[in-house]
């Protein structure tokens, strides 16, 4: 069956569990319970009439996929790879890379609070800002990504795009920080991958003087 390697939902949980870890040796997260503080959801369900929904992202931080974009820089690739075991050149699309711009909520009762745990939020990127599989912590019972490399940076909306940010949001603005996860890979993986066209002619246009 096929599969798609390194999806978004791995790197934000990549995100997410290294923040919850990076805000508790700052200080503590105040729990009552033995849920995670920092969870991903949609922070538009914040005021929602759904008591679960509501519940599931209340007095936590909440990590809000709000657009994805694709690297340009790197789209022209060759569609072809050799495989390599068998040495074959085979058909294969290059892979996608993203960016990942995400909105980072306080969603916290207390207004003092939320603004303490915004800052420790930037506090924590501003420390660590590169994430590979040497340095990061990844969720446990055999996670399906075992290589990943991407750093995020802090992104800084005008009030115009804050306010379209959170009116698509359909709720009142709440202390929140976006960032933005550049270079992730996105890759399908057939079970049978193509065989490649056979390579046959090769034009040089170099002139010798």
């Amino acid at each position: 069956m096929p599969s798609v390697r390194d999806t978004i939902s791995d790197i934000l949980s990549i995100v997410r569990l290294n923040l919850e870890e990076g805000l508790n040796d700052l200080a503590p997260l105040p729990d009552n319970t033995d849920d995670d503080r920092v969870v991903i959801g949609n922070i538009a369900f914040h005021e929602s009439s759904d008591a679960t929904m509501t519940a599931a992202i209340g007095n936590r931080i909440v990590l809000t996929l709000i657009k994805t974009e694709e690297e340009y820089t790197l789209k022209n690739q060759p569609n072809h790879r050799r495989n390599p075991i068998s040495g074959n050149l085979e058909y294969a699309n290059p892979p996608i890379f993203l960016n990942l711009y995400v909105l980072m909520t306080a969603n916290v009762g207390e207004y003092d609070i939320a603004l303490s745990f915004l800052s420790r939020i930037i506090s924590y990127f501003q420390h660590q800002r590169v994430f590979n599989e040497t340095n990061s912590i990844v969720p446990p019972g055999g996670f399906p990504v075992s290589a990943f490399h991407f750093n995020l940076s802090m992104e800084s909306p005008s009030l115009e795009q804050l306010n379209h940010i959170w009116g698509v949001l359909g709720g009142k603005i709440l202390p929140s920080v976006l960032y933005k996860i550049q270079l992730q890979q996105i890759e399908y993986i057939p079970d049978e991958p193509l065989p490649a066209s056979p390579i046959t002619e090769i034009t040089l246009t170099e002139q010798i003087h």
